[in-house]
């Protein structure tokens, strides 16, 4: 047996179903489980035998774990990458135009400075936008105002006196200060996962509700590097059914423009009958200042900047001292106004009137008052001559204000708008750098999300409210998926800030564990290290068992959070090789290999003969002079230097074999397989080790080189929501063809299936049956885009986990998922065979997987070997069908859980897994084991319906993939 000899730590790994209770015996005692098998464990994992008779069902079998899915098959508007077909917009543009002049400040909760830094001590306090906000509208009462970061408006309000909170909350009743998006920050779209941006919503409009009793029907999120799927589909479940957006594609916004196409509704692919299809403005230009986005000729816009805290440069200003002046501007307003026009070919057009943090000086709003009053007044009297009726507007005032003919046909539109390229003309870089920059802070805000969602599980199974501690760590979460945080693309002590926030959410949420689990005695505790706000050094959590002298024997509670019974591999951390494991008295198969400091990378080739599995595993990187925001790469790739390659440790046991090995000082690897008798499938679990702050100008990469036949198709998800095809161009550079890979990317052909799983987000592209995925990256170049050399170029030390899964296909013709469509292509230069062009999710053995991933289950320990099982103070929940998905499930309020469900439509086009318990019943025996009345709600928890039957609840799961959200008011 090899070991460190420095560290002198071993790794105890256990097969083992469910939650467990184990004693782990040190020396050469021997080493036991006890407690058997939860009764009640978390959140749901026995099986319930099902008892009376079935729900009719009506459309479908929802007992079948292969659904039918009706595709998206007439969108007018197809996006692919960088492509977009489309058919042109007959409507003629109106004589008559209304514009609303929508005035706004974007506000970062943190970028070039910290959350608190812009709040109060920068040179553009938000206290004092918000400040003046509240003077100004009630001073003039034509006036109107957005504001969409709830993060902030809650820090204001926090410290405002009575007679402001009145005045501000009667502004946003009255509907002139419009609550626009809502959530808790304007989040990312291309980096977190779905429950992130659910929790994000959640926490902001239940703020908004319990404050000003508003639940947001519009929203404004105009600053992300790109608009995905997730978040129009999220904003209509939460009430928004009207939208803003700004960064797209500059050369699709100027094809979209050409065809007078800028608004459209936006369907999800799988929204056949488009009920989750909301409204979207575009806005027209590259950004959302006055000077971009008031017409086409900014060296006109920028005259209507007349803010003192204004950005822009421009020659002029607009003036109203005289009636000369008044008619001068006056013109050039309407000109620019009416230049919007043809992009939308609608009666109305919004203009977006802000910039970055404006309007915090006292005169700020004062000036744009009276500048614009004095040229609408202007116009409006000109009407013969223009047209024109304009005025100061919200959103909302936009989208009520378009003749219902024009919502009514608007263009459909399928895809999405990723990678994101900001200046056509330049041929600017593609903003695919932030996909995996920060690698370190993808993981660590990962690692959060999951500590903070068995909180909730726990709090949910203990009927135990929250601690109010638990509302400043979801805030603080929510924080970490802003625009300029997951991101990674802020300063440095402001990436400090945040993973200081996130250090305390996690703190917080580990004793609240603890508390829920009844542990005053402390006799468990958490065996996650590296949580405290105080640890030294940017190191991720992991659990490890710390034992004092003279203790032998520790009890170990296993706690799983996933939805279904799962045979999982435990991993623990320990200071010696001698170990026994047992269960009830009987001896269980462990294994103890050693915990090395340096774990290297290496090439990898799998072949077993029982499936086509060959592939290669290599790494590799590329110079790269983009920044925090950019790719720019100097290709060729170059191979990871190995002049410190050490010879690879292979480690073989009765639970899995493992290769351990290292390439250079800056990449560590492991490759692990589980021993399985399953021939249809294989799983491989991939840990790599990063630190690459020694090599800026590099972004690194680890490629899976298969046999399988993809020609230039893969897969990448949709933020978790299920799957999205994809396609390189090859007319386009290698950075151009990278796509945002949160969860998951694929490729297939008619014969094999190979996945990958990310325990965080990254990017990935593809080429011939190699997946090539972003691993980290060291940038100390200025891209422009707002970050000067050496703002974004720490890279901390990462570990980041994988999972690669291979799976036998069925043949088409045996493929009983009726709702997926076969359709055959040509056969490529490379010999691609045809595939499934229109796979929207995968099979029930990658979903298990993932949640694996996601959900590692949790450890707790205690030397008292005779200690009482934690699972004692659980109430219980049943277990759900295996094709249901467990979302959300956590306290909105005393006495009011928030329960978000879904059916997954899993793929039975592979040949594992189409089988487990879909007994639909056993959704009504999990609501009937709430104890309460049960209501529909849209996502945030914000509007309650009527309340229905609990053995009705079944049949609302009709269609697949579709969330559905209930309120349970508990007795």
């Amino acid at each position: 047996m090899k070991f460190d000899l420095f560290n002198n730590r071993f790794s105890v790994e256990m097969l083992k179903l469910c939650m467990v209770s184990l004693i782990i015996v040190f020396g050469r005692a021997t080493m036991f489980l006890t407690g058997g098998f939860a009764s009640h464990y978390l959140p749901l994992m026995r099986h319930v035998e099902m008892n009376g008779s079935e729900l009719q069902r009506k459309s479908l079998d929802m007992r079948n774990t292969c659904l039918t899915s009706q595709r998206l098959s007439s969108a007018a508007i197809t996006v692919k990458g960088h492509n977009i077909q489309m058919i042109r917009n007959k409507r003629h543009a109106t004589k008559h135009l209304n514009v609303f002049v929508v005035l706004h400040s974007h506000v970062d909760p943190g970028w070039l400075h910290t959350f608190e830094e812009y709040f109060s001590t920068s040179d553009h306090s938000v206290r004092k936008i918000i400040n003046n906000v509240v003077n100004s509208l009630r001073k003039h009462p034509k006036l109107r105002f957005i504001w969409s970061e709830i993060s902030f408006l809650e820090r204001w309000w926090s410290e405002a006196n009575t007679t402001y909170r009145k005045y501000l909350k009667s502004l946003a009743e009255e509907g002139r200060l419009e609550i626009s998006g809502g959530n808790w920050v304007m989040n990312d779209e291309a980096t977190p996962y779905f429950w992130e941006a659910i929790e994000n919503i959640i926490v902001g409009h239940q703020y908004v509700k319990e404050t000003l009793n508003i639940t947001p029907t519009t929203s404004w999120s105009v600053d992300p590097f790109g608009h995905g799927l997730m978040m129009p589909y999220l904003m209509m479940l939460a009430g928004v059914d009207q939208m803003v957006i700004g960064r797209i594609n500059t050369d699709i916004k100027n094809v979209l423009k050409q065809h007078h196409h800028l608004h459209f509704r936006w369907a999800q692919t799988w929204d056949s009958q488009l009920y989750w299809a909301p409204f979207v403005n575009v806005l027209p230009n590259l950004y959302y200042t006055v000077s971009s986005a008031c017409g086409t000729d900014e060296s006109i816009c920028c005259q209507f900047d007349v803010s003192r805290t204004s950005r822009s440069y421009c020659s002029e200003r607009a003036q109203v001292d005289n009636g000369q002046q008044i008619a001068l501007y006056g013109e050039r307003m309407a000109n620019q106004y009416r230049s919007l026009q043809t992009f939308y070919n609608s009666d109305a057009v919004l203009v977006a009137a802000g910039d970055d943090f404006l309007y915090s000086h006292s005169d700020d709003l004062e000036t744009v008052h009276r500048t614009y009053s004095a040229l609408f007044k202007y116009i409006n009297r000109n009407y013969d001559r223009f047209s024109m009726k304009v005025q100061f507007g919200t959103v909302a005032n936009y989208f009520n204000a378009l003749k219902r003919s024009t919502k009514r046909e608007a263009p459909v539109l399928d895809g999405d708008f990723f990678p994101y390229m900001d200046n056509a003309f330049n041929r600017a870089p593609f903003w695919t750098g932030f996909y995996n920059h920060r690698a370190y802070f993808k993981r660590f805000q990962r690692i959060i999300q999951r500590e903070v969602r068995l909180a909730d599980l726990l709090s949910v199974a203990t009927r135990e409210y929250p601690n109010n501690d638990m509302k400043m760590a979801r805030r603080n979460l929510a924080l970490s998926i802003h625009h300029d945080a997951i991101t990674g693309t802020s300063k440095r002590r402001v990436m400090d800030d945040y993973s200081l926030r996130l250090r305390s959410a996690l703190h917080t949420t580990l004793r609240e564990q603890e508390r829920l689990l009844n542990i005053s005695d402390e006799t468990f505790t958490t065996m996650l290290v590296n949580v405290s706000v105080k640890t030294k050094g940017m190191y991720l959590p992991h659990r490890t068992l710390s034992f004092a002298d003279g203790i032998e024997r520790y009890k170990i509670q296993i706690v799983n959070q996933k939805a279904f019974s799962t045979m999982e591999l435990i991993k623990l951390n320990i200071f010696s090789p001698f170990v026994t494991v047992t269960h009830d008295g009987e001896l269980l198969t462990t294994q103890v290999v050693p915990l090395l400091n340096e774990v290297n990378l290496f090439e990898f080739l799998y072949n077993d003969g029982s499936m086509e599995t060959n592939f290669g595993f290599y790494f590799n990187q590329v110079a790269d002079f983009g920044g925090a925001y950019t790719m720019v790469s100097e290709l060729p790739f170059q191979n990871i230097n190995n002049g410190n390659q050490l010879p690879a440790i292979v480690v073989q046991g009765p639970i899995y074999s493992s290769i351990w090995q290292q390439l250079s000082p800056q990449l560590a690897y492991s490759i692990t397989v589980i021993n399985s008798t399953d021939d249809s499938a294989r799983s491989f679990q991939i840990d790599v080790f990063t630190d690459v702050s020694s090599m800026p100008g590099h972004t690194f990469f680890m490629n899976l080189n298969t046999s399988v036949r993809s020609g230039a198709y893969f897969y990448t998800d949709v933020n978790g929501l299920y799957l999205i095809e994809r396609k390189r161009d090859r007319k386009m550079k290698f950075e151009a063809n990278i796509y945002p890979m949160v969860t998951e990317t694929m490729i297939e052909d008619d014969k094999l299936r190979c996945t990958i799983l990310a325990a965080q987000s990254t990017g990935v592209t593809s080429k011939r049956g190699v997946l090539t995925l972003m691993i980290d990256r060291e940038m100390h170049n200025d891209d422009g885009k707002g970050l000067g050399y050496y703002e974004a170029s720490e890279s901390h030390p990462s570990h980041l986990k994988y999972r690669i899964i291979f799976e036998s296909k069925v043949s088409q013709k045996n493929n009983f998922n009726s709702g997926r469509k076969m359709v055959r292509k040509k056969e490529s230069k490379n010999g691609s065979l045809p595939v499934n062009t229109s796979t929207l999710y995968h099979s029930q053995l990658v979903q298990q997987n993932l949640e694996e991933l996601l959900y590692p289950a949790a450890l707790f320990s205690s030397p008292n070997t005779n200690s009482t099982d934690i699972m004692s103070s659980l109430v219980g929940l049943p277990c759900l069908p295996d094709n249901i998905q467990l979302i959300t499930a956590r306290y909105i309020a005393r006495k009011t859980l928030l329960i978000s469900m879904r059916q997954l439509p899993y793929d039975c086009s592979v040949k594992t897994y189409c089988k487990g318990n879909n007994d639909m019943d056993l959704i009504r025996q999990f609501f009937s084991s709430l104890n309460g009345s049960v209501h529909l709600s849209n996502l945030s928890g914000t509007k309650t319906g009527s309340q229905i039957k609990i053995e009705l609840i079944p049949s609302y799961f009709i269609q697949p993939l579709q969330i559905i959200t209930f309120i349970v008011l508990i007795n």
